[in-house]
């Protein structure tokens, strides 16, 4: 596999990081996840301004070569040197070791793993459940697509428990999000997803899958507060996750859950 470091295409394994680099050591970093469809770079633009911003949020400084344009281009130039035409892309910028952060130069490295298919959906054993360890920080810096550490350990004990994903409380305890996307739960023909405040993070799929849901009279999505109880009354579960697609939920508990209608909303918003 290669790598697009600061624009130099590089194998995976030849590919280095200081250990005094900031991403590194204060995990001073931010990720925009994405999609590559057909070759294409799935709503491209919206990507690169929720990148932009998300880099104006923890104060980076952008360099005038962060273009639209350059973008495109260095994603794209990644993909070609994989020869990769539908996969999930990372693109990872972060800040380079200097001693005056007002000064502090960036960085990126932009990463691709294949997929056969355009969109995935998986409706394979997936059980979830509620962590409960720690809560969720819904403040406005805490939404952008940055480390949070806290969310590896509760990667482990998914892994320890044999969970397929975990959902995620915030400190009203209700729920704000999963380890691997946005949760959705669907009852009748309304669909419930936690609101922005509620700790969800900063998504272009999650936005713009919502706004095509509410454009098909089929479904009446609602942003809301969502407590965990729900879970266990809804007819489906669904995660939606950056970069991927949709993971359809089969258990929480002793609650068993089938899988298609969770298969027509992702055949109505994942045409291609």
């Amino acid at each position: 596999m290669k790598l697009n470091a600061g624009g130099l295409i590089v194998h995976q394994e030849n590919y280095s990081i200081s250990g005094a680099n900031r991403a590194f050591s204060h995990g001073d970093s931010i990720k925009e996840v994405l999609r590559l469809v057909n070759g294409e770079i799935h709503d491209w633009e919206d990507h690169y301004f929720n990148l932009m911003a998300s880099m104006r949020i923890f104060r980076m400084n952008i360099p005038l070569s962060f273009t639209p344009e350059f973008f495109q281009e260095e994603i794209i130039k990644v993909a070609n040197a994989n020869n990769i035409k539908n996969g999930k892309v990372e693109f990872f910028t972060f800040r380079l070791n200097n001693q005056n952060l007002l000064e502090s130069e960036i960085d990126f490295v932009i990463s691709i793993q294949e997929s056969e298919k355009s969109w995935e959906f998986f409706d394979n054993s997936a059980e979830i459940e509620v962590f409960k360890d720690f809560q969720i920080n819904t403040s406005f810096y805490a939404l952008v697509n940055a480390p949070h550490p806290e969310e590896y350990i509760a990667e482990i004990y998914a892994l320890e428990n044999e969970y397929n994903d975990l959902v995620l409380l915030n400190a009203d305890k209700r729920m704000a999000r999963t380890l691997k996307g946005n949760i959705f739960v669907v009852k009748d023909n309304v669909i419930k997803t936690p609101k922005q405040e509620e700790g969800v993070i900063k998504s272009v799929l999650r936005n713009n899958f919502i706004a095509s849901i509410k454009n098909n009279s089929e479904y009446e999505v609602q942003e809301v507060e969502i407590f965990p109880f729900e879970i266990q009354k809804a007819d489906e579960v669904f995660i939606l996750i950056d970069g991927i697609g949709i993971q359809s939920v089969s258990q929480n508990r002793k609650k068993a859950y089938p899988s298609h209608l969770t298969k027509s909303i992702f055949n109505t918003y994942f045409k291609n």
